[in-house]
């Protein structure tokens, strides 16, 4: 009897991307690009009903296109005063934790900023980080079936 593997260890990364249709009606929109934005990538669930992380992602896509900088926790404050939004900080920072296990976010000395994002195209950085896991992913799933393949010669 073969022994159970210990999943949730082995797990170093998830990724989720979902081909959606970008519909004329979200086009014009900017918090319906953020929530689509936020869909395809796997930031949310389709039935997520919890508007402070989109707001949160809000605040640090307008950073990184408008200043061209990532954000500090004050920054983020600020913008969400500017926005009439209150968000306490355990929610801002568990947010930001959880963008950051995502691989989405890097912490540099408390600024948050897209991760490998230094001015750059922000489209082609997440494209990136998201093609490095999913390439990562795919050489262990050919390493696997190849020697299952070998298990059945």
């Amino acid at each position: 009897m073969a022994s159970e593997l210990p999943e949730s260890k082995l797990i170093r990364s998830e990724i989720v991307l979902r081909e959606m249709q970008l519909t004329d009606d979200v086009k014009m929109a900017r918090k319906s690009l953020v929530r689509w934005l936020a869909l395809s990538l796997g930031l949310v669930s389709p039935r997520e009903s919890r508007l402070s992380v989109l707001t949160l992602l809000e605040a640090i896509l307008f950073y990184h296109m408008k200043e061209k900088r990532g954000a500090s926790y004050g920054d983020l404050v600020e913008y969400f005063k500017t926005q009439n939004v209150e968000m306490n900080e355990k929610t801002i920072r568990y947010h930001i934790t959880q963008l950051r296990k995502a691989g989405v976010l890097d912490d540099d000395r408390s600024v948050y900023r897209f991760t490998g994002f230094q001015g750059n195209n922000l489209a082609q950085v997440i494209e990136q980080g998201y093609k490095q896991k999913s390439d990562a992913a795919f050489l262990n799933i050919r390493q696997a079936i190849d020697l299952l393949g070998k298990m059945h010669e």
